[in-house]
């Protein structure tokens, strides 16, 4: 990964082979998944190494009770993609936590909400997983779309009552292959993201409303990458490349209007 002088960040992958992390010191010894790994730009808490996180804007002073978030949070970002070897996603990755605290960590109760916007076929969740569908706004190059029933809804290790995996808990929102965007400047209504999850979790899950009960800590946008076949245990080559010109959240802003200073 490099940062160019005006903030371009450019992400190149040359894997000649890309193994499962099976060692009880990987992050997620046992979970077959093809992602080996999420270079990504972040705002907010890393998770887990708090001590790393960047500097706090008192626009979006994270974590922040979701309740509390001005309306139309807005992620704005401009991106490219040279996918020829891997499979991958690009993809907003929130975290979200029970509790106040400035150093968070995967435990129960913790919700993860993937977003994609780009991706290889071979990427996609298992039809199993598949939950419901939902609705949210989204522009690319300043050009609105409703994305009405536009986002398949995928989840993992969510229970019943607002309970998790001890390790927490994922949603994906992913959008149909119709309208995945593998270029262009791109804005995508986080707050619908949220509203939208709190509604499945509710309505499916007989979760308490979200709002008042958990925090926003994370916002970052990158994209995952693994073996070119898509196989978990593949331990194939991996090679692509992603530039990411812009990034930033709005508030109160809309899809259309919404950009980076």
């Amino acid at each position: 990964m490099s940062v160019g002088s005006r903030g371009v960040v450019t992400i190149n992958g040359g894997f000649a082979s890309t193994p499962p992390c099976t060692a009880s010191t990987c992050i997620a010894p046992s979970a077959l998944t093809w992602v080996r790994g999420y270079p990504s730009v972040l705002y907010g808490i890393n998770q887990c190494h708090a001590g790393t996180s960047p500097p706090r804007s008192q626009v979006l002073p994270l974590p922040m009770r979701l309740a509390s978030i001005a309306p139309r949070l807005i992620g704005v970002t401009a991106y490219s993609a040279d996918t020829a070897q891997v499979t991958y996603d690009v993809a907003y990755d929130l975290w979200l936590h029970n509790s106040a605290t400035r150093r968070p960590c995967q435990s129960g109760g913790t919700l993860e909400i993937m977003v994609w916007t780009d991706y290889a076929e071979r990427a996609l969740l298992p039809a199993s997983m598949q939950v419901g569908t939902g609705s949210v706004p989204f522009a690319v190059d300043h050009v609105p779309h409703a994305g009405a029933g536009a986002w398949s809804v995928y989840a993992s290790n969510i229970e019943t009552g607002g309970r998790t995996a001890p390790w927490g808990g994922t949603l994906w929102f992913v959008l149909r292959p119709a309208d995945i965007i593998s270029h262009g400047l791109v804005s995508v209504d986080l707050s619908a993201v949220l509203k939208a999850a709190d509604q499945l979790l509710r309505g499916s899950y007989g979760w308490p409303e979200l709002g008042p009960r958990y925090w926003l800590d994370t916002a970052s946008f990158g994209v995952e990458f693994g073996p070119a076949s898509g196989n978990p245990t593949d331990s194939g080559p991996s090679r692509f490349s992603v530039q990411i010109s812009r990034y930033c959240l709005a508030v109160r802003s809309t899809l259309a209007a919404a950009g980076c200073a």
